[in-house]
C-alpha cells in the first residue's frame, strides 16, 4: 500500500510541477511579448514629465491643462500616471495613491527609503525635474512575470512553488489512497471471518467512485453476514427438527429388537442401529459446527496436552479393536498450555479418527508433538491413500467429500469433523493444514501459538 501511495504522490506531483513550469514559461513569453508595451509606458511617463517641466520653466510657470486630464493620465487600466502636488500630497485627479507611491511622497527626503521604493518594477520614475510636483507612472502589467524580473526573486519563487506543489500532491495522494487502505484492511478482516467490518464511515460525505466502492463493499459484507446467519440458523433448525423423529425411530427400533429375535431379523436391526447411530452423530456434528462457527471466544484453562492426547489414544484403541492398526505418540512427556480443553480435545480427536478411518489394516497412525520457535505443533500422520492435491485446500470445508479411493476405502464420512477441528483451532488463534506424505498417506498439522504455553518452566519438559 505504501508503494501505491508513493506512485500516486509522484504522479500527482509531476502533473502539478509540469503545470507550474508551463505556466511560468507562458508568463515569461508574455513578459517578452509585452516588453515593448512596458517601454512605451516608460516613454509616455517621460513625455508627460518633460511637458510638465517645460511648462514649469516658463515665466510665469504654467501647468498645461491638456496634460492634467483623465484621458492622458488614466487612459489605460494597466498604466496610471500620477501628478502629485508635493505641498498637499494629493493626486491631480484626486485618485487614491498606491502604497509604493504613498511611501515615496511621505519619505521623499530619505534616500534609503527612496532607493528601496524604486526597486519596485511597477514604478516608473521619469528623468525630468518637476519642482513642486512628483510625476510617476505605475504599471500593473503581469505581476507574476514582473516579479520574475526582480533581482533574487526567482530562487525564492521557485522554492515556494516547489513546497506548494509537494504539499498539494501529498494531500491529493492521501485523499485518493486513504480510502483504498481502509478497504484493504476491511477486506482482511472479512477474510478472517469478521463480517462486522465497515468502510463507509471512513469516506464521509464523499461522492466519488472510491466512496461508492466503499458503500458497495459495506452492502456486500452486510448481505454475506445475513446469508451466513441464515445458513447457520437453518442448520440448527434442521438438526433440531431431525432430532425428534430420530429419537422416536431409536425407541421403535429398541422395541422391535425385543420382539424379534430371529437371526435374519436381528441382522436387519443391527443395520438399522448402525444407520441411526450414524445419523445421530451427523446431527450432533452439525449442531457442534454451527455453535462453534458462531462462537467468538473461548475459556482457556491450564491443560496438559500430553494427557489429553493420551486420553484420545486410549479411547481410539478400544474402537480400533481387531483391525490391527497401530496408534502411537511421539513427543514430550508433559506440555502445559492455556487452552479450552474440550474444544481442543474435539479437534484432535476428529483428526485422529479421520486418520484411523482411512488407514488400512496393518497400517499405523502417529501423533507427533513438538515445540517450534513460534508455535506448538501437533501432527497426525496416517498410512492411508492420501488426498488429491487439488482437494487439499478444501479438506477442512464443511460437508466436503473426497471422491476417490480415500473415501471409498473406509466409507463416506459426514464431512463435518475436520471443519469442526479447523474452527476449534482458529478459536485458539492457531492454524491447521494438511499435506500428502511420500509415498502414501496424509499429514495434518495443528499449530497453536507459543503464547498458549502456560509457563516457561514447561519448556524443559517439552524439549
Amino acid at each position: 500500500m505504501n508503494h501505491f501511495f508513493r506512485r500516486i504522490l509522484l504522479a500527482v506531483w509531476l502533473s502539478i510541477t509540469a503545470a507550474i513550469v508551463l505556466a511560468l514559461l507562458v508568463a515569461n513569453l508574455l513578459l517578452d511579448s509585452t516588453w515593448g508595451s512596458a517601454e512605451q509606458d516608460r516613454q509616455l511617463v517621460n513625455f508627460v514629465a518633460q511637458e510638465f517641466a517645460t511648462a514649469m520653466r516658463q515665466s510665469p510657470p504654467q501647468v498645461p491643462a491638456q496634460l492634467i486630464n483623465r484621458d492622458t493620465l488614466a487612459f489605460d487600466r494597466a498604466l496610471q500616471i500620477y501628478v502629485i502636488d508635493l505641498a498637499t500630497g494629493r493626486d491631480a485627479l484626486a485618485r487614491a495613491l498606491p502604497s509604493t507611491i504613498g511611501e515615496l511622497v511621505t519619505q521623499r527626503d530619505s534616500a534609503p527609503a527612496l532607493a528601496s521604493t524604486i526597486d519596485d518594477p511597477r514604478l516608473i520614475l521619469p528623468s525630468a525635474d518637476t519642482p513642486g510636483y512628483l510625476i510617476t507612472g505605475y504599471s500593473e502589467r503581469f505581476p507574476l512575470a514582473l516579479l520574475m524580473t526582480q533581482r533574487g526573486s526567482r530562487p525564492l519563487l521557485f522554492g515556494a512553488l516547489l513546497l506548494v506543489s509537494v504539499g498539494v500532491s501529498f494531500v491529493l495522494a492521501r485523499f485518493i489512497v486513504l480510502p483504498v487502505r481502509h478497504l484493504r484492511e476491511a477486506g482482511h478482516r472479512v477474510a478472517a471471518g469478521d463480517l462486522t467490518a465497515r468502510v463507509a464511515h471512513h469516506v464521509g460525505n464523499r461522492q466519488d467512485d472510491i466512496a461508492l466502492l466503499a458503500r458497495d463493499f459495506d452492502a456486500m459484507t452486510e448481505r454475506i453476514g445475513r446469508l451466513l446467519a441464515s445458513q447457520q440458523r437453518l442448520m440448527r433448525d434442521v438438526s433440531h427438527e431431525l432430532r425428534s423423529p430420530l429419537a422416536r425411530l431409536q425407541a421403535l427400533q429398541s422395541l422391535a429388537r425385543q420382539r424379534f429375535t430371529a437371526g435374519d431379523q436381528t441382522h436387519i436391526l443391527d443395520r438399522m442401529d448402525g444407520e441411526l447411530e450414524r445419523l445421530d452423530q451427523l446431527i450432533e456434528e452439525i449442531l457442534t459446527f454451527a455453535r462453534l462457527d458462531a462462537q467468538e471466544q473461548i475459556t482457556p484453562r491450564r491443560t496438559d496436552l500430553v494427557d489429553l492426547i493420551q486420553t484420545i489414544i486410549d479411547d481410539a484403541a478400544v474402537e480400533v479393536g481387531d483391525d490391527h492398526k497401530d496408534l502411537s505418540y511421539q513427543g514430550p512427556e508433559r506440555l502445559l498450555l492455556e487452552v479450552d480443553a474440550g474444544l481442543l480435545h474435539r479437534a484432535i480427536e476428529n483428526v485422529v479418527r479421520n486418520a484411523l478411518r482411512f488407514t488400512p489394516a496393518g497400517g499405523g497412525v502417529r501423533i507427533l508433538l513438538a515445540r517450534l520457535p513460534a508455535a506448538v505443533r501437533l501432527a497426525v500422520e496416517d498410512d492411508g491413500p492420501g488426498v488429491p492435491e487439488s482437494a487439499i485446500g478444501q479438506l477442512f470445508d464443511p460437508f466436503f467429500q473426497v471422491d476417490d479411493s480415500r473415501s471409498s476405502a473406509a466409507g463416506v464420512g459426514s464431512g463435518v469433523g475436520l471443519a469442526i477441528a479447523r474452527r476449534a483451532v482458529q478459536l485458539h488463534g492457531g492454524s491447521i493444514a494438511a499435506e500428502n506424505r511420500i509415498p502414501a498417506g496424509l499429514k495434518v498439522m495443528i499449530d497453536l501459538p507459543a503464547g498458549c504455553a502456560s509457563s516457561p518452566d514447561d519448556r524443559g519438559a517439552a524439549a
